[in-house]
């Protein structure tokens, strides 16, 4: 396994893919992305608008092509030690991030994760595992592939509006995504 292999939970992959760039977020990526089955089986829906002011329909989340073109590798729980943290993390958060994050501990990979529960435990688990945001992703992404604002303006302006997510104040880069959907 290459040394910083990345594994996404729901939340962030809602989040990107909610972005209309997942795509070319994937890509610039300087590691694998992975996420495990239980995540597929969760990611299903993101919000679309309807016709209504007050109420969202759902539009279907299509994985299958960045698995088709290796952008994201689908992973399994596979020893017996990973089914067992599994088991273990499930009792305290979803089975998405708890198999996320048992696969990441076992397997020694960074998590993107945004659901504040998960950090918690994951930092409690495997205090000395990389824990990225989508926001830290996106400005990853921004970064690498000088992305110009109006066009990061417009992917967070999606994932708000099709993934229904704000970063928190306390988020560490909640000035740079207020400066940049301010744009």
């Amino acid at each position: 396994m290459p040394e910083h292999l990345e594994i996404i939970d729901a939340c962030a992959l809602l989040n990107l893919y909610a972005s209309g760039s997942l795509e070319a977020i994937l890509k610039s990526r300087r590691q694998p992305c992975c996420v495990v089955e239980q995540v597929k089986q969760e990611s299903l829906f993101i919000r679309k608008p309807s016709d209504s002011a007050t109420s969202y329909d759902r539009k279907p989340v299509v994985l299958e092509p960045f698995f088709q073109s290796g952008l994201l590798k689908l992973v399994k729980l596979e020893s017996e030690a990973e089914q067992e943290l599994f088991v273990n993390l499930a009792a305290q958060i979803d089975d998405g991030e708890a198999a996320t994050i048992a696969v990441a501990i076992s397997r020694r990979m960074q998590v993107v994760t945004d659901d504040k529960k998960a950090i918690r435990v994951l930092k409690q688990e495997a205090p000395t595992l990389i824990c990225l945001s989508t926001l830290d992703v996106v400005k990853a992404w921004s970064e690498a592939m000088a992305i110009e604002p109006t066009q990061i303006k417009t992917a967070l302006e999606s994932i708000i509006k099709h993934a229904n997510y704000l970063p928190g104040k306390k988020h560490h880069l909640f000035d740079w995504w207020q400066t940049a959907v301010n744009t």
